[in-house]
């Protein structure tokens, strides 16, 4: 039978999106207010209007077939076309229902999630936001298919389709703990070569392109030590003679709570942006862009609290 709107219903087209993204049943059940068998029925409905399975039982929930791959982003932007024209012009927060999923670095997450969470938990009670490893092998593709509604990143997409927006410009120091035995007075060449570094993988090192910007200056760095996440640096740091090099405002956070001082660097490297990315058919959606506006402000936020001179006393 040919599928045609007069014998396709919406509904499943809703469902499978939710499939699609979360690929998982019991969540996407969850995130729809719908139950686990519904959902698996809706799905069955669908399977033979297309005459495809759909979705596979995969190891940590279900995958999806070339069938769905292939109609998935179809499927996402004739439903975000509907959303765009029916939605209100303002957005009801008390019963909008929606599940975010987000790539965001570990370093962000404490900076940024406190306040949405506390917006979501005041306005939003049907809001829910699931933040995911920033180790995505193309996380552009994920954010085109739908999988991704937005992601926080240290480097800029390029992409017609894809709208990147700097949230800060910042520059790196080196910190150290305080007290350091190789360390003293003004930071330079000769001791910064000396110095036993901790870094991230290769993945997330990547990001911050230090070690391509050292290398063109020819200077080298003693790379004793890798970890897989930025906030597993302030407590090795603090605990050793290792140092590490960190953007100036990831200073400022672990700086309250670990007895670490940063450094200038002896040499010119360039700033780092951090970015948000999203699809740029997502710009006008009310939620998304109540979403962004979230996210924005509680970084901004933290960067003036950051930069506020103390009061005096």
């Amino acid at each position: 039978m040919a599928v045609t709107l007069k014998n396709l219903d919406l509904n499943l087209l809703v469902v499978f999106d939710v499939v699609y993204a979360s690929r998982n049943i019991s969540r996407a059940a969850e995130q729809l207010g719908m139950s686990q068998p519904a959902v698996s029925n809706a799905l069955a409905r669908l399977r033979d209007l297309l005459d495809d399975p759909l979705f596979l039982r995969g190891r940590r929930g279900v995958e999806p077939t070339m069938k769905a791959t292939q109609i998935a982003p179809t499927v996402r932007e004739a439903l975000q076309m509907i959303n765009q024209q029916l939605a209100p012009a303002s957005l009801d927060l008390a019963t909008y229902r929606r599940h975010f999923r987000i790539i965001m670095p570990d370093p962000f997450e404490p900076i940024m999630m406190p306040p949405v969470l506390r917006e979501i938990s005041k306005h939003a009670p049907n809001v829910t936001v699931e933040v995911l490893s920033a180790f995505r092998t193309d996380f552009i593709r994920e954010i085109r298919d739908g999988v991704i509604d937005l992601a926080c990143h240290l480097f800029p997409a390029a992409s017609p389709d894809i709208v990147t927006e700097t949230i800060c410009e910042t520059d790196l120091v080196l910190v150290a703990r305080r007290g350091h035995p190789r360390i003293k007075g003004k930071l330079d060449l000769a001791t910064f070569a000396k110095l036993d570094f901790i870094v991230l993988v290769p993945e997330l090192r990547e990001m911050l392109s230090t070690a391509v910007n050292l290398s063109a200056q020819g200077v080298k760095r003693r790379e004793v030590y890798t970890v897989n996440k930025l906030w597993a640096m302030p407590p090795m740091i603090e605990r050793t003679d290792l140092v590490g090099i960190v953007p100036r405002w990831f200073h400022h956070e672990i700086a309250r709570n670990f007895a670490i001082v940063a450094h200038p660097m002896p040499m010119n490297l360039p700033s780092q942006h951090c970015s948000m990315t999203w699809l740029a058919k997502n710009r006008l959606d009310p939620g998304h862009k109540w979403l962004r506006e979230n996210l924005s402000n509680a970084f901004a936020a933290h960067l003036k609290k950051l930069t506020r001179k103390p009061e005096r006393k």
